[in-house]
């Protein structure tokens, strides 16, 4: 269930909440004073991240080569097909 943060206007209070989606853009009680408390946007958290989110990061392929599916190849090198055609080199 996700958590949803939450801050009351009446006392200041922060808190956060886990509740379905369904009753996510309703407000909640203030735990402190009881009054409802209006849901504020808090930055993405994910568990267990340590570094920003970002596009992959992928090794460089050897000078001449090029890459696909995790691996490079060579200039040179044979082509193989992981049971499917071979890939096209990106043009020069």
């Amino acid at each position: 269930m996700p958590n949803y943060d939450f801050r009351c206007d009446a006392c200041t209070a922060e808190f956060e909440v886990s509740r379905p989606l369904s009753q996510a853009r309703e407000p909640a009680a203030c735990p402190a004073c009881g009054t409802p408390a209006r849901r504020v946007f808090s930055p993405l958290a994910v568990n267990g991240l340590t570094e920003q989110p970002g596009p992959a990061k992928r090794a460089k392929p050897a000078a001449g080569g090029w890459s696909h599916a995790g691996h490079s190849h060579g200039p040179g090198s044979s082509g193989h097909s992981h049971g499917m055609p071979a890939p096209k080199p990106p043009p020069q």
